[in-house]
């Protein structure tokens, strides 16, 4: 009976932990933006998130903002300031575009959250486009959309649930994309978790056959 427990308890804090890594893991993401990439000296770096006419309202947070010092907003359209990034919703047109120098990297964080949808799974686009001076598209961006990344946000189907975040095509190149930490370490942990359970079990396995090895 104990030995059942164990078991039970084991199988418990693997779900527990396996859980929080699926729930965790659309949290969000850092975006690296390597301008240096583009061949030209300067220009603008354009963000929106948009999603079909009828699906249901989520928000994309840019934050951490990282080598944006010198930017200028050049144009902002229904994005609102907060905490020292941005929020979007994808119930209204809107737009972000800074004026900056493409001689450095530019990064920060994207998360996002939003309602849950069982039915329709209609998927929200956060796209980021680059121009020249002459608004000209730059980089090695998607053909259809002119993106050089996009980040697919697909809400969850059941309140309290998780969703998930997708890539779009893209510049590789000059657009690096990494979890967050904490993604990670739940990751880890997971892992390490399922070795652990795994290596009980083998053990476990072995005693019967060495007591009748010994018997023998």
């Amino acid at each position: 009976m104990r030995n059942f427990f164990s078991k039970t308890l084991r199988r418990a804090a693997l779900t527990l932990v396996l859980a929080a890594v699926s729930g965790l893991a659309s949290a969000g993401v850092m975006v690296s933006i390597d301008t240096r990439t583009f061949g030209v000296a300067g220009g603008y770096l354009d963000f929106q998130f948009s999603s079909p006419g009828n699906g249901v309202e989520a928000t994309a947070l840019m934050s951490s903002l990282v080598g944006f010092d010198h930017a200028v907003v050049d144009l902002n359209d229904n994005v609102t300031p907060q905490g020292g990034g941005y929020l979007f919703s994808n119930l209204a047109f809107n737009e972000l575009a800074f004026a900056v120098d493409f001689n450095s990297v530019y990064s920060f964080d994207l998360s996002f959250a939003g309602a849950a949808d069982p039915v329709s799974g209609y998927i929200s686009n956060f796209s980021i486009t680059a121009f020249d001076s002459l608004g000209n598209l730059v980089g090695n961006y998607d053909p259809v959309t002119g993106a050089i990344a996009q980040y697919l946000w697909t809400p969850p189907t059941t309140p309290g649930g998780s969703g998930s975040i997708g890539n779009g095509p893209g510049d590789p190149g000059a657009v690096v994309t990494v979890p967050e930490p904490s993604d990670w370490l739940l990751t880890g942990t997971g892992l390490a978790l399922m070795a652990l359970v795994l290596r009980r079990r083998r053990a476990t396995g072995a005693a019967p056959a060495q007591m009748q090895a010994l018997a023998a």
